[in-house]
């Protein structure tokens, strides 16, 4: 008899052990932001924030949070990247190899055909400026950048 309310008392004991909550609450899910509501953050961060690096910096922390849409991700992107291909060298990303970085990223992550096509007409134009990167101001471009060339020209296809 001791052995089966044994047995019973350790059978409820793991029961409840097993569907206890295990410590911290269920997040919330995050709200993300509308379009509108993201509207201002990105042009805030593109043109309103000086020196234009820390625009670029304004605009990788909008990258990092977890309220932006992907969408809103490829936008941020393009605005970067325009931003790293504009200002070659003014600091150590500001590329056209790190710009199409930025632009190859926002073209997986499902842009607007809005942003899209800014993001293709950046492509090509910093892909057609390749023919400049032996000499300054183009030297020094972030080794993690440089494959970012071989892509876009795939991408970009013959005649670029």
């Amino acid at each position: 008899m001791m052995r089966a309310i044994a047995a019973t008392g350790l059978a409820a004991l793991m029961t409840a052990c097993a569907s206890a909550p295990a410590g911290a609450p269920a997040a919330e899910p995050v709200v993300k932001l509308t379009d509108e509501e993201f509207a201002p953050i990105v042009y805030d961060a593109h043109f309103r924030t000086k020196p234009v690096q820390k625009a670029d910096e304004a605009l990788g922390q909008l990258l990092t949070r977890p309220d932006v849409t992907d969408t809103q991700r490829a936008e941020a992107l393009q605005r970067r990247g325009f931003l790293r291909g504009l200002y070659v060298a003014d600091w150590p990303e500001a590329y056209p190899q790190c710009a199409m970085r930025d632009y190859l990223a926002a073209l997986e992550l499902g842009p607007t055909e809005k942003v899209k096509g800014q993001i293709m007409e950046g492509l090509e134009y910093q892909v057609s400026r390749r023919i400049y990167f032996n000499q300054a101001p183009f030297l020094g471009v972030p080794e993690d950048c440089k494959p970012y060339v071989d892509e876009a020209l795939a991408l970009l296809g013959p005649g670029n």
